[in-house]
């Protein structure tokens, strides 16, 4: 099967095509019979001058010029075709290069596009000159080529092109998609080359130092998914002991003022809430009614049986009777044990001295509804008989003639919770704010409800008309009445731990300022040394 070589790629086709079937290069060199470019449109590439009477006037004077057999580096920039017939009349010396050339034969020039002719008048001899140009001599070409070893077919195509190089800027292309032009640059070997490419590798390149950093990683990792030991602790350390020595101190402070101490640390002179609650007491009828709320957890009654001790103790002194109630559920049962085991030596008789209504549901809305009707409200004891009037039983004694929350002369709250404390305030103190109503508010509260309560009491008007607070209040008020008893035992062993653990805090301060002072001296003194 005949097959054709191309040109450019080194593929074979099938003779019958003129383009290649893999690059596209134009297999078959022009026949005498295909069409020409014009020579007046394509010679020179500049501006499309066909003459040297159309050239404009740098061009004829560079034509002028070249009068040599040598080509001008001008000539070959600019890629100029001259005229190559009949060339007497504008280049001077061109007869003798004509007759040069018709000695040399039937030729092909590369300038004209690759056209075969017999006339050798239409090659001038300054383009054979050209040719040699770059410095190669005559017959050197084909030896280059046999000398230059073989690698394949796509070698054989980089040297075509590097011929096609040699060949001139004004070369008929003959291949590839520009086939036909001339004046155009060949593109270089190495890009028309085709190449394998190149096989890179799948493995990741680690470095010495990567690698470390690998096992480094992965020894942190197995680390984390093993327990770790932990360390055994001594069961006595430093802090243990200096923990038990502190709290044996403070203990030893508190219960030897408890017992063998009597009156050695004086009660407070004066408080103001204090001395408010003594003068609104003292004023108070024989036989008065005081409703009494015991609103307080168990945890804080120590406190507040001290700080009302005294306070009851006076009102139990001007034959006062007493109504209790609760809205906290462990209230009832404060009362009673308040009334039975810390007043003084005569109990209180339930039903005559004192009445326990019990708990009141309800908080807020349940403790306003007692203050608008209060036998409504609670109409019973906390032991279920009936309290109040009706047509069958008679009120008992502290609630005889009790209609409304203003027939109490004085309400008193003993309370530990700042919620509860305000809800109390809120709902009486449209009651007993009125200036014709002679009901006062007392509240008998632990010390770390002062910050709260307080503004209640230094209002005007008085929301609360007497506060006693905490143990301070307590003891100052026992002073005012002359009772020392409960008050001044908690005041003693009050005072003797307050002053124990102050100075505890000092001495443990210097301890933990001095101590390292010192041993940092001791160290450099060392190192001097």
């Amino acid at each position: 099967m005949d097959e054709i070589i191309c040109p450019l790629c080194g593929k074979s086709n099938p003779i019958d095509n003129k383009y290649c079937d893999y690059c596209l290069a134009y297999l078959k060199p022009r026949e005498t019979s295909e069409p020409v470019p014009d020579s007046d449109t394509n010679r020179g590439g500049l501006g499309g001058h066909s003459t040297g009477e159309q050239a404009p006037s740098w061009l004829k004077e560079i034509w002028g010029s070249n009068s040599s057999d040598e080509e001008t580096p001008a000539e070959r920039d600019l890629g100029l075709e001259l005229p190559p017939a009949d060339t007497s009349d504008w280049m001077p010396g061109s007869s003798a290069k004509e007759s040069e050339t018709q000695q040399a034969g039937s030729t092909v020039s590369p300038f004209l596009g690759g056209k075969e002719s017999d006339d050798s008048d239409e090659i001038p001899a300054w383009l054979n000159d050209a040719l040699i140009e770059e410095g190669v001599p005559e017959g050197q070409e084909a030896e280059d080529l046999e000398s230059q070893p073989q690698y394949g077919e796509q070698d054989k195509a980089s040297q075509t092109e590097k011929n096609a190089v040699r060949q001139g800027p004004g070369s008929l292309e003959s291949a590839g998609p520009l086939a036909g032009l001339t004046g155009v640059l060949s593109a270089e070997p190495g890009i028309a080359r085709i190449r394998k490419p190149k096989a890179y590798s799948t493995k990741i390149r680690i470095s010495d130092s990567q690698l470390e950093h690998v096992k480094l990683l992965q020894s942190i990792l197995e680390e984390e998914g093993q327990p770790k030991p932990l360390p055994e602790k001594s069961p006595i350390s430093q802090q243990h002991v200096l923990r038990w020595s502190i709290a044996l101190v403070l203990l030893i402070s508190v219960f030897w003022s408890l017992i063998f101490s009597k009156g050695q640390i004086p009660l407070p002179i004066y408080d103001e809430g204090s001395a408010e609650v003594n003068r609104l007491i003292n004023q108070l009828p024989e036989n008065s009614r005081v409703l009494v709320g015991f609103d307080f957890e168990p945890g804080l009654a120590s406190e507040l049986d001290a700080a009302a001790y005294s306070v009851f103790d006076h009102l139990v002194s001007q034959g006062t009777l007493f109504t209790t109630i609760s809205t906290t559920p462990t209230g009832p049962i404060l009362a009673e044990r308040f009334f039975q085991y810390i007043l003084p030596n005569e109990k209180l008789i339930d039903g005559q001295d004192y009445v326990n209504l019990g708990y009141l549901p309800g908080g807020a809305a349940g403790l306003l509804n007692f203050i608008e009707n209060p036998p409504g409200m609670m109409p019973y004891s906390i032991e279920g008989s009936s309290v109040w009037a009706t047509e069958t039983s008679e009120a008992l004694p502290p609630v005889n003639g009790i209609n409304e929350i203003t027939d109490f002369e004085m309400i008193i709250l003993l309370v530990d919770d700042p919620d509860i404390a305000r809800i109390w305030v809120e709902q009486l103190s449209p009651y007993i704010t009125d200036s014709q109503t002679l009901t006062s508010l007392v509240l008998v509260t632990s010390a770390q409800l002062e910050p709260i309560v307080r503004p209640y009491f230094e209002s005007i008007p008085q929301s609360v008309n007497g506060l006693v607070v905490g143990l301070r209040g307590g003891s100052a008020y026992a002073r005012l009445v002359g009772g020392e008893q409960l008050p001044g035992q908690f005041w003693d062993a009050f005072g003797v731990g307050t002053f124990v653990a102050a100075l505890l805090i000092l001495v443990g301060g210097l301890a933990y300022y001095v101590v390292p002072e010192l041993s940092r001296t001791v160290r450099g003194q060392e190192k001097v040394e």
